[in-house]
């Protein structure tokens, strides 16, 4: 059965949803949440909020997203963001105003404001995103059992309190939190809290004389001190950027450029999950060894490394450019993307706790001797690794599929080839054969 599209709009704005749904006018299927957009979207955009998907009907990324993207719709049903997508083969005008250059690609658009979704393609991550974008960049905590429940439901967030002496006529502090927030509202939370609240954040945590910033992660909260930035010539933007991450984290494709646009070197344990996300009692042990190792040495760490660890070896194995046991150790250099691994490194004893210490100290003392790099030879052979690896995972998974998809075109280009240069030589000695007989014959 078909339906035209009907956009519900709450809190008594029925009149402009019947308005945009007849400017759509494009039919979906009965039951779904997801509105599918034409053209006429540019002329209904700038009425509310709007999670666009862009795709393409040929892609296949769009079409393992398209599951997700349902259950997205399902999530954001109680909220004024309509889930919607738009085919771009068909309504080209919709992708070039955009500027969409590949699929499938996300976009929050509210009025002028258009931001594009660049993390993990899953349910929880991409319904969170719209959340975020659709409310204002600074939220206003006005009880301690609200910042309470934020703790409870975000791994990082920022908060600005006045403090008890209040924040005065004029607050540079505030104005730069407000501008973060604003440039970091697709990836993190910032609230404003009363000064009374932030000796929730920690045993040693008193309310601020004056206006104070800090980051909510690992269950306390961290002071942005101003005088130590200073010391170590970093602005207020850098402490932001590097403090946006837990101590320790899932590292995946959706998050491992941001991670390191933090300036800090990656420890990362390189793990493999299993279809359904498990990893193995052994894997879980390293991690948990790594994880600790982070939380207990963050005064001494902090500064210098991001704690992590990878379910898809194949994030570590790109960056060393071979085959990484697991579970195993490795340590990136985000500038130069050169790479550290610890002494004896082998597929049969993982690293030991001292020897991921003495790798760490190693490479803050200049010590420890780097691999890799991002030269051009480096990424040349990065290149072919990466194909190497990407045709023995087809392989793996689908030997048929992959014999015929390079078999076929292999065996017509043997094919041009065999008759483009044979058929050259067999005229040739046909030729020559001929003129043999007349010469044979001039002679008789």
């Amino acid at each position: 059965m078909v339906l035209y599209v009907k956009i519900i709009m709450y809190h008594s704005e029925l009149l402009v949803s019947l308005i945009i749904g007849v400017l759509l006018w494009v039919p979906v299927a009965y039951g779904s949440k997801v509105l599918e957009l034409s053209d006429r979207f540019l002329d209904v955009r700038h009425e509310g909020s709007w999670l666009v998907k862009f795709y393409a009907p040929w892609c296949g990324h769009c079409k393992m997203l398209e599951p997700i993207w349902s259950q997205v719709a399902q999530s954001l049903a109680d909220t004024d963001i309509r889930v919607s997508r738009v085919d771009c083969t068909r309504f080209t005008s919709v992708a070039m105003e955009y500027s969409v250059k590949g699929f499938p690609t996300v976009l929050f658009i509210k009025g002028d404001k258009t931001v594009e979704y660049k993390g993990d393609r899953n349910r929880e991550e991409l319904a969170e995103f719209g959340r975020r974008m659709d409310g204002p960049p600074v939220h206003d905590l006005t009880s301690c059992d609200d910042l309470k429940v934020m703790r409870d439901r975000h791994k990082v967030f920022f908060i600005y309190s006045d403090g008890e002496k209040g924040s005065g006529d004029t607050n540079t502090l505030k104005e730069n939190f407000t501008k973060m927030a604003e440039e970091f509202q697709p990836v993190n939370y910032f609230f404003t809290v009363p000064s009374s609240c932030i000796s929730q954040l920690g045993e040693n945590m008193t309310p601020p004389a004056t206006p104070a910033v800090y980051v909510v992660k690992d269950n306390t909260g961290f002071l942005y001190d101003e005088n130590s930035a200073l010391e170590q010539n970093m602005t207020f933007l850098d402490w932001m950027n590097r403090e946006r991450f837990p101590t320790f984290q899932k590292i995946t494709y959706g998050n491992f450029h941001q991670i390191l646009k933090t300036g800090k070197k990656i420890v990362m344990a390189v793990l493999e999950e299993n279809q359904i996300g498990k990893i193995t009692m052994r894997m879980q042990e390293f991690k948990d060894m790594l994880e600790a190792i982070a939380l207990n040495t963050r005064e001494l760490f902090h500064e210098h490394f991001v704690f992590g660890w990878v379910g898809t070896p194949e994030i570590a194995n790109s960056v060393a450019m071979m085959n990484l046991p697991v579970p195993s150790l490795l340590v990136i250099q985000p500038e130069t993307y050169q790479y550290y691994l610890p002494e004896g490194h082998s597929r049969e004893q993982p690293p030991s706790p001292q020897a991921v210490l003495e790798l760490l100290n190693s490479i803050m003392d200049g010590s420890a001797v780097p691999y890799g790099g991002d030269s051009f030879p480096y990424r040349l052979y990065r290149a072919y690794f990466e194909a190497k690896t990407a045709l023995a995972g087809m392989w793996r998974g689908n030997p048929v599929l992959t014999a015929v998809l390079f078999g076929l075109p292999l065996g017509f280009l043997s094919i041009i080839c065999y008759t483009t240069c044979c058929c050259d030589v067999l005229e040739a000695s046909d030729d020559d054969d001929e003129a043999d007989e007349a010469s044979h014959e001039k002679k008789e």
